[in-house]
């Protein structure tokens, strides 16, 4: 979940396009309508679902939800040289198969349905690894940090490690309830969720918005109460501005829960993919 806003601009598909042509000396306009919102279909084919670096043969798989939420897959936060030893698989999100998401305002009862097929689409990756008999990391950042505690609370927990980055397990209502309505916040000290005063959302961007606030809404530490997160592997930093440090509480709740937390002090949003920090996540990682 990022409160960086990245506007598109979806010109070509908001507008109606018109054709001219000539039959018989008159003018005849076809109006294009742009494709209202359907609910996306998963591909049967598994390798449709992602995208792949690295070396197949590898026995052990970085399965990796990134951030946004993006209208397009982005294969870069797995790419530093601390991973270049593992096969690392991109998973794919509901809008990067679905455009019509995008390219419409969808409901906020809509986001939670296309939340839930995120969900289902990087547990189907990450079991089809799992049966292939490979060692399997399960990682995240960001957006894909809401992504991926929503598998743990939902599915079996099947992954040999999972790596948690720059998420929330409770997220505060103030700000999820803003994103649902379009309007962003941040944290600009690590701590005090911030309006960022900008204009409310419309359209595509209101629906980027609302997947935020679909995840955002959950309670992970109620929800994963009850669930084995022995193998978790908790990563944030203390003055995060897109998504806030943990609490004392969701701190609090891991430490409980057998899960590694790992702090770091004064680090931002992206501050787990520095040298250092990937160093010790990737000690981790090995035990």
């Amino acid at each position: 979940m990022k409160n960086i806003h990245i506007k598109y601009y979806l010109i070509l598909l908001c507008t109606a396009t018109l054709f001219t042509s000539c039959n018989n000396d008159d003018d005849v306009t076809t109006i294009i309508t742009p494709i209202g919102y359907v609910q996306t279909v998963v591909p049967t084919a598994i390798e449709d679902l992602y995208q792949a670096k690295g070396t197949a043969t590898k026995d052990t798989v970085i399965v990796y939800a990134h951030g946004g939420p993006t209208p397009s897959l982005d294969t870069q936060d797995a790419e530093e040289s601390q991973f270049q030893n593992y096969y690392r698989v991109y998973v794919k999100q509901a809008q990067h198969i679905n455009q019509t998401i995008m390219e419409n305002e969808i409901t906020f009862d809509q986001a939670i349905a296309e939340d839930e097929i995120s969900t289902e689409i990087y547990y189907n990756v990450l079991k089809h690894f799992k049966d292939e008999g490979k060692v399997v990391i399960g990682m995240s950042h960001s957006f894909g940090s809401f992504i991926l505690p929503n598998v743990l609370a939902t599915k079996p927990n099947i992954a040999d490690k999972v790596v948690i980055m720059a998420g929330r397990l409770d997220m505060p209502a103030i700000v999820w309830e803003n994103f649902r309505d379009g309007n962003f916040y941040g944290f600009p000290d690590g701590v005090t969720p911030t309006a960022d005063g900008g204009p409310a959302e419309t359209g595509g961007d209101l629906s980027y918005t609302r997947l935020q606030a679909g995840l955002g809404k959950n309670r992970f530490t109620e929800l994963l109460a009850t669930k084995d997160i022995t193998n978790v592997v908790y990563v944030f930093g203390t003055r995060d501005e897109a998504v806030g440090s943990l609490t004392a509480a969701e701190e609090q709740f891991l430490t409980t829960k057998n899960a590694t937390v790992l702090k770091i002090d004064n680090g931002d949003h992206s501050s787990m993919f520095q040298p250092e920090a990937l160093d010790v996540i990737l000690g981790e990682i090995r035990q």
